[in-house]
């Protein structure tokens, strides 16, 4: 079950302790138990594959993960990405995240976003602060029949003549009904609720947390704000007619059950929203090769980008050798059977220019491309910068040459980005001197 909601007129100014993903940061000696604990936590619910935090000489790093981490009531430690994004980082995290619907930039910062704190958490609930008026305005409450269970004096629905003979004796107007009623006050309307008045606790723009509050009183006109509800009910779809509701659904559901909008990828605890970096740009690379695809169907060209496979690299074991070892590829483009890109998506900053491409990183790229057979393997990393090429040799020219591109993960928007992105993935099949760039 799900506690009562406090009190809007209890909230509290939210304090956050800034870090970069990736950076040593320190706290002071009281807060370092709660930093410790706050980790632990996320670890057991987010299942990383990488270690989040590491301590050395009173110092602590973040890894990793990018988002608001909840330390204690009204402190949360805001993790930036490592990549130096700029301002509106976060609206390219949500636009990857939140599928389909795309977000109203505008009308999101129309609803008060703070010029002092825009981290995952604030922008979040301008988003369903945003999403909530728009289908309130559209549709009204959310009103559907329900069972009710009540004592009244006349015939209502059916009788519950167990009940009502336990008294009848000597109370027989009292009759026990159950029946059946249109009501805005049901688990759905519930659960919207309860997550715009925990967004509204979180907030720090005075509008963006009066748009949450008016949304939940508009939810449940006339009923009490404080509620429990059943956690099952983020496992449910909204009824068809409501789907106006679905976008703010998506979110609602995600907080209730403490989960992100990633699914396994992420995880929410409490009012924490924290989500693994990397993922993101393996989606982000999917939706480069999607466009790629689309752009090149309408040149005439027929490009496949498969879903993930294992390709084999090790074959035919022999002596003390008992297993065959596979790559599977984070990404590929196919002509008709023939592999021609190969892609591995590589979270990590370009710091040491002399030594980038790292050495495992270039082995990956190249036996995944030599397993399927491809022309050009693809390293593909989150900043911004030109492409880079090199002429592989000894692979007779499967593949014939290593790239690495930047896909600009933190400046990513859905609206218009795609096209461009896509536009670059298929540059690449051309090779370096096509394209007048300089091989390395």
């Amino acid at each position: 079950m799900v506690d009562c909601i406090a009190c809007p007129s209890l909230f509290a100014v939210m304090r956050s302790i800034t870090c970069v993903e990736g950076e040593a940061f320190q706290v002071t000696p009281s807060l370092r138990d709660l930093v410790r604990s706050a980790v632990l936590r996320l670890n057991t619910r987010l299942s990383p594959r990488f270690g989040i935090l590491s301590e050395d000489a009173g110092r602590f790093t973040i890894s990793g993960v990018i988002g608001a981490i909840s330390i204690r009531p009204g402190l949360v430690l805001d993790v930036f990405p490592k990549t130096t994004p700029d301002d509106d980082w976060v609206h390219s995290v949500l636009d990857l995240l939140i599928g389909t619907d795309r977000i109203d930039a505008e009308g999101e910062r129309a609803a008060g976003l703070s010029s002092e704190r825009r981290d995952l958490l604030e922008i979040l609930a301008a988003v369903y602060a945003a999403r909530l008026q728009r289908a309130l305005r559209r549709d009204g409450p959310i009103v559907l029949i329900g069972r009710h269970q009540t004592e009244l004096e006349h015939l209502k629905g059916k009788l519950r003549v167990t009940s009502w003979l336990r008294r009848a004796a000597w109370e027989p107007q009292r009759m026990p009904v159950a029946f059946q009623q249109l009501s805005p006050d049901h688990d759905f309307a519930r659960g919207l609720s309860i997550v715009a008045h925990r967004l509204a606790r979180v907030t720090r723009s005075p509008r963006t947390r009066g748009s949450l509050l008016e949304a939940a009183r508009g939810l449940r006109p006339g009923f009490a704000e404080e509620v429990r509800l059943s956690g099952s009910v983020a496992t449910r779809r909204l009824p068809p007619q409501w789907s106006s509701y679905d976008p703010a659904w998506s979110i609602a559901a995600a907080v209730l059950s403490q989960q992100s909008l990633l699914g396994a990828v992420g995880r929410y605890q409490g009012v924490s929203i924290v989500i693994e970096a990397w993922p993101l740009l393996e989606r982000l690379l999917q939706r480069a090769l999607s466009a790629a695809v689309r752009l090149a169907s309408q040149g005439g060209k027929q490009l496949r980008a498969p879903s993930k496979f294992s390709a084999t690299l090790l074959d035919e074991p022999r002596g003390s050798a008992f297993t065959v070892r596979s790559v599977v590829p984070d990404g590929r483009l196919a002509l008709d059977d023939l592999t021609v890109a190969t892609f591995e998506a590589k979270y990590q900053r370009r710091n040491d220019q002399a030594n980038w491409p790292y050495r495992g990183d270039v082995f990956q790229a190249l036996a995944t491309g030599a397993a399927c057979g491809s022309r050009v393997a693809v390293l593909v990393y989150p900043e911004t910068f030109p492409v880079a090429w090199w002429r592989v040799r000894g692979f007779d020219d499967r593949p014939a040459f290593l790239a690495a591109i930047g896909l600009g993960l933190f400046s990513y928007r859905r609206r218009g980005n795609d096209d461009a992105l896509g536009k670059r993935v298929l540059d690449l099949l051309d090779g370096p001197r096509e394209q007048g760039e300089v091989v390395a």
